[in-house]
């Protein structure tokens, strides 16, 4: 018989333990801010999400799992705090010491896991990457709006499992909650195996913001350039664009030559197929039949 001990786990850490909070993360693969998010914050967040949520399933369109818990999706699009929230200090902190300057927003969502629901399968980040990588190409901040407790479903993780070259299964044994009060953040490394816990609680929703970023060289969870309101697009802060992909990074995302720089606007009048002269020309012409090697 095999003994399972599960890992030792990092407290919660105050306004002036940044540099614990960061040590944390390089050991375990997560670390709990204790009231990041303040309580006016908090309440103002929980209860835009409760609003969307609810919306989202008056109108047909709410994403629920198993009948119970609900996700809601592309925040960026449904309200001006969550547009506001990723652009925080605290967020630029976290994940530029994690992904590096220039992180862009992968994603941000909310989890609203209900009594009944069932725990979500454990699971990696980056998990779409096969292969270990010496330093996180994803990471998150999940923003508690309600208390988390293992008993309403807190995120279930591995602490340590950030650092395995060699990947396996985990048995529920293994994983810990991330408990913490309401206005408390976890800020987590996107190698670090985790999933949604199961809410067992009498009574009451456990909501949570999830912060999906990822390196500028990563695709986007979230498609910003089809998805934005384009209301939203022309009226935004350029920081907040850049955070969406809008900017150039080492050349990628241009739509003209490598020298382009700044925010990126759709293109107007862009080149098209032109004549030696300067003067457009059709665009017909297609490629002619077995123009490579046929290695069928």
């Amino acid at each position: 018989m095999v003994t399972t001990v599960r890992a030792e786990t990092p407290p919660l850490r105050g306004r002036a333990e940044v540099d614990a909070a960061l040590a944390d993360l390089a050991e375990h693969g997560y670390c709990i801010l204790e009231r990041a998010l303040s309580g006016e914050a908090t309440a103002a967040l929980g209860a835009r999400v409760a609003e969307q949520a609810a919306g989202e399933i008056a109108r047909g369109e709410g994403f629920v799992e198993s009948g119970i818990n609900q996700r809601v999706w592309m925040l960026p699009n449904k309200g001006r705090m969550f547009r506001d929230l990723i652009l925080d200090p605290l967020v630029e902190r976290f994940m530029g010491h994690l992904l590096g300057p220039q992180f862009l927003l992968s994603s941000l969502t909310a989890n609203v896991a209900r009594p009944g629901g069932a725990p979500m399968y454990l699971h990696r980040d980056q998990g779409y990457v096969d292969f270990w990588t010496e330093k996180p190409l994803v990471a998150n901040l999940l923003f508690m709006l309600d208390d988390f407790s293992e008993a309403n479903g807190a995120t279930r993780l591995v602490p340590g499992s950030h650092l395995a070259r060699e990947r396996r299964p985990y048995a529920p044994e293994e994983t810990v909650a991330a408990e913490g009060p309401a206005g408390s953040v976890m800020v987590f490394d996107g190698r670090l195996v985790h999933g949604t816990g199961a809410n067992h609680a009498e009574g009451g929703e456990r909501r949570a913001l999830l912060a999906y970023h990822c390196r500028p060289f990563v695709r986007q969870q979230e498609n910003y350039f089809l998805g934005l309101d384009p209301q939203i697009r022309r009226r935004e802060r350029p920081q907040l664009l850049a955070r969406l992909g809008f900017e150039i990074w080492a050349g990628l995302g241009r739509t003209g030559n490598p020298g382009q720089a700044g925010v990126l606007a759709p293109l107007e009048q862009p080149v098209g197929p032109l004549a030696a002269d300067g003067q457009g020309r059709d665009d017909g012409a297609v490629l002619p039949a077995a123009a490579l090697w046929d290695l069928a």
